[in-house]
């Protein structure tokens, strides 16, 4: 029960204010399943130069993930730059690629949002690497991670950011890449 308690506090707090870190993740390039059931490798194929935002899901949950999955539907409708997202499945006993497709379904994904399930060893990897492990799926924190592979620049976001405050943590990520490259020319 103070496990519970605790979360909740932190959950609570963590919503209201939005709270942002900045981190560098050692990410794992780990064999998923999109939820197509392709195949892919977590680092090359989905991260690799490219700019991110990843949150953490499963599809029996009623609270928090629903919520979550709006976060993503309102950074489609904000984002001007490109941005690839990925909802990770925390329960992929669970979550097969077609229950991912369903559950994903209701939030409409354009063509740059991938849900990924795997082996619960690759899943607990990728977890790790991003501060959101947890033995229980219903123990999860909203954590959106968003992260540019080419400027190395990565943060984790704790609550439920609207639409433009997300596509503005987006922005402050990927706008080293774009000076960058407009210093280079």
């Amino acid at each position: 029960m103070r496990l519970f308690a605790a979360a909740a506090v932190i959950l609570i707090t963590a919503s209201l204010y939005g709270a942002t870190e900045n981190f560098k993740p050692a990410i794992p390039d780990v064999p998923v399943l999109t939820q197509d059931g392709k195949s892919v490798r977590f680092y090359t194929d989905l991260v690799k130069g490219n700019a991110v935002a990843v949150n953490f899901i499963f599809t029996n949950c009623k609270t928090i993930c629903p919520m979550l999955g709006g976060m993503f539907t309102n950074l489609q409708k904000q984002n001007a730059r490109e941005v690839r997202l990925i909802s990770v499945s925390i329960d992929p006993t669970v979550d097969t690629p077609r229950r991912l497709k369903e559950w994903g379904a209701k939030f409409h994904p354009g063509p740059s949002w991938t849900f990924v399930t795997g082996r619960q060893a690759d899943i607990d990897q990728i977890l790790k690497a991003f501060g959101a492990y947890t033995s229980q799926p219903q123990a999860h924190l909203p954590i959106t991670i968003v992260g540019s592979d080419a400027t190395g620049i990565w943060t984790r976001n704790y609550g439920f950011l609207s639409g433009p405050e997300l596509a503005l943590v987006v922005a402050r990520v990927t706008g080293a890449a774009q000076k960058t490259e407009v210093g280079s020319k």
